[in-house]
């Protein structure tokens, strides 16, 4: 390139910087945000996200907007995707619009109106910030949109709206982008048994543990012989519905999800017994119970793993009479001080849901796991008294070892590969 064209280039690239910055700066616009009276649920992440429009899928209020930023690391570029589009069809787009503009200068994609064919619904922006903008309006009729994004580094990446009942083949390895748990729609089965085919993937990918809905995440599905029931569940905070006899089911690989060998080693109170130590009060095994005393107000259980251990995830079981709603980590390696456990991309100290609509069975995945051999559970709120059976799952440290598949019939089959005690 001669001297004086990549000078040129530099100095128009330097132009487009300066007003981004400048733009940024005079508040008329930001870096990873949103702004406007049309936005609908917006999760952005540092590499995937997911947005839509107000009020979807129900018809988008009129004379609205909305400007969300999307911003992925440098030196990549975006990957977006949308699961709907619906937005009144007019000339020029006059009666709504979108329009996503690049941050690096790169045209405009836009003005976008109507419906949008299977190929129109994935796009690439070759800049790694954009601005998306949707405006409304005095005339209004359209569900609106859901748009994902993510970087170059994901060209697999699937819709939040994708469903089983799309699969081309019994296999599939696509990448959930953050924020499909709030994207309507359902979800039927559990991570067990497997999903029925109608399920959405990414939400059923959240509520079995095998992405974070904070991060997204890659998956990896096959379809098997359908159930002739699913049982509804609650895990990560997504409740699933119980759904009829279908001819596919959903199932998903899972590393590092083995059953860990546990004993209760202390705790605040046991109800029925003298003193708070748990010693001796069960053998090892994959399961401990665990009931506080009645009039234990801050109340906790310590478990110990034997040696440490790569935990992934906790199932607590309550009762009828008894059971914890909510609850916090604390892990340990050895005798080091007790570390809070924190959700991905967040400096508080995570609470997990424990009861939701009469299940009493939850699961909650840790992203990121934690490496530890002590784990500490600490329940915020109980009914009558704090109690659970609790399951801790996991892998020995360094080796994702453990993958759990369903066979046919819908039972549940763990391959332990390799297991050793590194102490």
């Amino acid at each position: 390139m001669p001297a004086g064209t990549k000078n040129y280039q530099n100095g128009v690239n330097c132009i487009v910087r300066s007003l981004w910055i400048a733009l940024t700066f005079c508040g008329l616009t930001s870096v990873h945000g949103l702004e406007g009276d049309g936005c609908g649920h917006t999760k952005l992440g540092p590499e995937s996200g997911t947005l839509t429009s107000a009020n979807y899928p129900r018809t988008y209020p009129q004379d609205g907007s909305c400007t969300w930023r999307l911003r992925v690391p440098q030196g990549r570029t975006l990957r977006l995707i949308f699961g709907d589009f619906d937005i009144e069809g007019s000339v020029n787009c006059s009666n709504g619009s979108l329009v996503i503009t690049p941050s690096n200068g790169s045209p405009s994609i836009g003005p976008l109106c109507g419906r949008l064919n299977a190929s129109e619904m994935k796009m690439s922006v070759s800049s790694n910030e954009a601005s998306v903008i949707f405006r409304s309006g005095r005339h209004h009729s359209g569900r609106g949109f859901p748009l994902s994004y993510t970087t170059d580094q994901y060209p697999e990446l699937i819709s939040c709206k994708m469903t089983g009942t799309s699969l081309s083949s019994d296999q599939l390895s696509g990448y959930c982008p953050a924020g499909c748990k709030d994207v309507p729609g359902e979800v039927k089965g559990n991570s067990e048994q497997g999903y029925r085919h109608t399920s959405l993937i990414c939400l059923s990918a959240v509520h079995g543990g095998v992405v974070s809905d904070s991060l997204g995440g890659r998956v990896n599905l096959t379809q098997g012989r359908g159930l002739r029931f699913y049982e509804s569940t609650f895990a990560n905070g997504v409740l699933s519905k119980t759904g009829s006899l279908s001819p596919y089911k959903l199932l998903f690989g899972k590393e590092c999800n083995g059953n860990l060998t546990v004993s209760l080693v202390n705790s605040s109170s046991h109800w029925g017994r003298a003193g708070g130590q748990g010693n001796g009060l069960n053998t090892a095994g994959p399961l401990v119970t665990w009931t506080a005393e009645p009039d234990d107000k801050n109340s906790w259980v310590e478990l110990d793993l034997g040696f440490k251990r790569k935990v992934t995830g906790i199932i607590t079981t309550g009762s009828g009479r008894f059971y914890i709603e909510s609850y916090t980590l604390h892990f340990r390696k050895g005798r080091d001080d007790w570390k809070p456990y924190k959700g991905a991309l967040s400096k508080e100290e995570k609470v997990f849901e424990a009861y939701s609509d009469g299940h009493q069975r939850v699961l909650n995945s840790l992203f990121p796991p934690v490496v530890a051999r002590f784990i500490q559970l600490k329940p915020i709120a109980w009914e009558k008294r704090a109690s659970a059976e609790i399951q801790l799952l996991g892998c020995p440290v360094g080796k994702d070892t453990s993958k759990t598949f369903s066979s046919t019939s819908g039972e549940h089959i763990l391959f332990s590969l390799y297991w050793s005690n590194p102490g």
